[in-house]
């Protein structure tokens, strides 16, 4: 017997036994979601000439997307962490931001019993507050970003994109904070927080073009409740933008009710435009989810805004429903309206695509993978 062939073989099965070892620390998943409907949208009395505009739209109820996140363990709860997520646009086929290929994601990470620790671009606290809350999930013609504002600023060359700016389109504020640091920690007796600190990278100042949000977590059972908070200074630090929320979720069908109800109050004051008039406005969101089966579910919501400084308001009506195919395809419709009053000029978008109208129609198909 040749004792070197079976030193060898033995020890390719310790390297293989290691090898093997090592790679199940390691994890990188590709996932993604693709969105895509008819959009039917019918402009206000003003802009009646123009007529209705139909449409076939990427990423209705949700954004299309496609990413990679993985981790890898280091061993004592210590962990190495990412995310790269791309919007897609299944109409056409390209990328969801012009000249950003990971428009809705790209951070880098660590996670153990701290808590977790991000930098890069991502959500700010106040997006995701406001994604929580909503029946309608940023989604569809109930989006709750048509008239409440989601946090953040990006800055584009010398202009500071976010808040009260006018050259946002309607959804209020930034999909995702650039040069941004991040914390969430873990859950201590049903709370958590979640801190942002997003870098204006100005040249002599850590203020100009920075943002700040962070927001504090209530969860115990069926009650989801939130507080959340959102400023960005402008460019010149001359004047800031600031949001604030408070919220929350509760789901009756745990105690036999098949309903879950939804509020949240937000109120926002001063401007990110440097010499830009100051915002003094408010947002009440009232909303359902009504699960009447294991396949479907119906979706509500109202939403008024108060613009006190410029003495305009809006009220948006929205009624949607969804019928799983599976646990990971869904079909779905809804309709909308937007009432705008004393100049005020609104419109009802998605979640991917600016509004043309103030009363639409969609229906549509959803895929996660």
């Amino acid at each position: 017997m040749n004792f070197g062939i079976k030193k060898s073989l033995l020890a390719l099965a310790v390297l293989g036994a290691f090898a093997g070892a090592a790679s199940a620390q390691t994890s990188v998943t590709m996932y993604g979601v693709l969105d895509a409907g008819v959009s039917i949208q019918q402009p206000s009395a003003t802009n009646s000439a123009a007529g209705n505009q139909t449409s076939l739209q990427s990423g209705i109820s949700t954004p299309s997307r496609i990413g990679f996140q993985g981790s890898e363990d280091f061993g004592g709860s210590l962990r190495a962490i990412f995310q790269l997520e791309a919007g897609l646009q299944l109409n056409n086929g390209d990328n969801s931001t012009t000249g950003t290929l990971f428009d809705r994601a790209s951070w880098i990470g660590l996670n153990g019993d701290f808590g977790t620790v991000m930098v890069g671009r991502q959500f700010t606290p106040m997006y995701n507050a406001v994604y929580s809350i909503d029946p309608f999930s940023l989604g569809m013609a109930g989006n709750a970003g048509n008239l409440m504002h989601l946090g953040g600023a990006n800055i584009n060359g010398n202009t500071l994109v976010g808040g009260n700016n006018p050259a946002l389109l309607d959804g209020g504020g930034s999909q995702a904070q650039n040069n941004s640091m991040r914390y969430v920690s873990q859950s201590w007796n049903n709370f958590s927080l979640e801190f942002n600190y997003g870098l204006g990278g100005q040249a002599g100042s850590t203020s100009d073009g920075s943002e700040t949000g962070a927001t504090i977590n209530y969860l115990n059972g069926p009650v989801m409740l939130l507080a959340s908070m959102d400023e960005t200074n402008t460019l010149n630090n001359s004047k800031s933008f600031k949001t604030v929320l408070v919220g929350g979720t509760i789901n009756w069908t745990e105690f036999g009710v098949p309903l879950k109800t939804n509020i949240a109050y937000q109120t926002n004051n001063g401007s990110d435009v440097i010499n830009g008039p100051s915002v003094d406005s408010t947002n009440l969101l009232l909303g359902v989810r009504i699960p009447f089966s294991a396949q479907q579910e119906i979706l509500f919501s109202y939403i008024h805004n108060d613009n006190k400084a410029a003495g305009m308001s809006g009220d948006q009506f929205a009624l949607g429903y969804t019928y799983a195919l599976s646990k990971r395809t869904t079909l779905y419709t809804s309709i909308g309206e937007i009432i705008n009053k004393n100049g005020a000029d609104y419109s009802l978008g998605n979640a991917s695509n600016a509004g043309y109208g103030v009363r639409g129609f969609d229906l549509g198909m959803r895929h996660a993978f």
